[in-house]
């Protein structure tokens, strides 16, 4: 706010001239700030109804194109006779069916551990060994004077990240160097061998025996061999791992994820009603109170409701001509006496259809020309960088931001204004105090005369 004070009262009116300045101000500013508030609080109104309505789009529009996605139908379940033999899960995609698995052997990881103790306080002379991880060879030099656990280091030090680790094991009879891959597969077997040095470290090497060979897994799908260098395979049925535990035999049953399936179009439905409910929130009218909503009897409103309401009442009769309609699909508009235009699914009729014929579901619902994929292209008209909804928010954030550019016009021209008045005041003061000298040396010269 301009300061128009003068720093002393008017000195020939006595007139309070700050506080006249500041009050004609104020008063000749309120028409405007009143004008500037209300189209401003009408503005900031609709950006946050449009903010909610367009967030409510954009999850519809998230809901549709995960139920217009190729493979949205095709997740799957499995179930394991045997669980004790191996572990299955079913990936999208995996083929429908009975699988009969046979585990002949699981794969494991090679080991190798001393049969001769060493003691604690035995120390070797320098030299080197070379282990071999997988067909590649590491040289691993022994210093003059290391104990057992030195040489575990050395080891360690130079093939810990290879998958390689040594361990001193503690017995009643003494130490034992043990040397271990931590991958399982007959490609990550694993050798140490003696290179030069002392007959004290050629022993520790030649007393080293293989306690668990490198091995595949195998297993017999159907009658099919299969060998894997883990016990985790992925690559012999598309998107089936097995967790293979133990040798036996079980099966695997494959079949749809009808609970899945029926989440993407409840998901689709919860997503599509509260879309609906968004709108009728933003545009609804309270007769009790007699109060408008932000967006109440607005045509872009309307206009978005019709809309939508038609293009889901073209699909849906789309969808009972091919004989999925609410009888079979369980899909339909909510009817009286709550037909407010938002959707229902009935899942006992969902999960049915499914089950019988997923194929006809999915070729009804995925791709640009399905269900989904037409309704998601109407409702992408509303959002993004291009829809509607925000292409108006644009103009409202713009008319706010306009205002603040006339609050600043309006603040100049009324500083202008108060320094008018101010001006008009100070001279009426001189002006008055002019006269209060002219009026006294009048008083004076008369009282003169009379005194004569």
């Amino acid at each position: 706010m301009a300061d128009y004070s003068l720093g002393y009262g008017g000195v020939g009116s006595g007139l309070d001239i700050t506080g006249m300045v500041e009050k004609l101000v104020a008063a000749d500013r309120k028409p405007a700030d009143a004008r500037l508030n209300r189209i401003e609080s009408s503005a900031k109104f609709k950006v946050s109804a449009l903010g909610t309505v367009s967030s409510a789009f954009s999850t519809l529009e998230t809901a549709l194109k995960a139920l217009k996605a190729a493979d949205a139908f095709d997740s799957r379940t499995s179930k394991v006779g045997t669980e004790t033999v191996l572990g299955a899960i079913a990936g999208k995609g995996t083929p429908s069916g009975e699988y009969r698995i046979e585990v002949l052997d699981l794969a494991t990881a090679n080991k190798w551990t001393a049969d001769q103790p060493v003691s604690a306080e035995q120390t070797f002379g320098a030299g080197k060994l070379t282990l071999t991880v997988g067909g590649e060879t590491l040289d691993i030099d022994i210093a003059e004077g290391a104990r057992l656990v030195d040489v575990r280091s050395a080891i360690n030090d130079a093939a810990r990240s290879k998958g390689v680790q040594a361990s001193v094991i503690t017995s009643n009879d003494g130490l034992f160097l043990s040397v271990a891959s931590d991958k399982p597969g007959v490609a990550n077997g694993i050798s140490l061998a003696f290179g030069e040095g002392g007959a004290d470290l050629q022993n520790l090497v030649n007393s080293m025996v293989e306690r668990t060979p490198a091995a595949d897994a195998r297993v017999s799908i159907d009658g099919l061999t299969v060998t894997a260098s883990s016990n985790k395979i992925t690559d012999a049925v598309p998107g089936l791992t097995l967790d293979l535990k133990t040798k036996g035999t079980s099966t695997v049953s494959i079949s749809s994820d009808v609970a899945a399936s029926r989440k993407l179009v409840q998901d689709f439905v919860t997503a599509y009603n509260a879309a609906i409910t968004a709108i009728n929130s933003s545009t609804k009218y309270d007769a009790g109170t007699d109060t408008p909503s932000a967006l109440t009897g607005d045509a872009q409103m309307r206009g978005i409701a019709g809309q939508l309401r038609g293009v889901l009442g073209d699909l849906l009769g789309n969808l009972a001509q091919q004989g999925l309609d609410a009888k079979t699909l369980g899909l339909q508009t909510k009817g009286y006496p709550a037909s407010d235009g938002t959707l229902t699914l009935d899942a006992t009729k969902f999960d049915a259809l499914m089950t019988s014929n997923p194929e006809k579901v999915r070729a009804a619902f995925t791709g640009d020309n399905g269900f989904a994929g037409k309704l998601q292209a109407t409702v992408a008209t509303y959002i993004g960088k291009e829809g509607s909804l925000t292409r108006r928010t644009d103009g409202l954030n713009a008319q706010i931001k306009d205002i603040g550019n006339q609050r600043k016009a309006l603040d100049a021209r009324m500083e202008s204004v108060g320094n008018r008045y101010k001006a008009q005041f100070v001279a009426l003061d001189n002006m008055m105090s002019r006269m209060n000298s002219t009026s006294s040396y009048l008083s004076q010269q008369l009282a003169a005369l009379a005194s004569q």
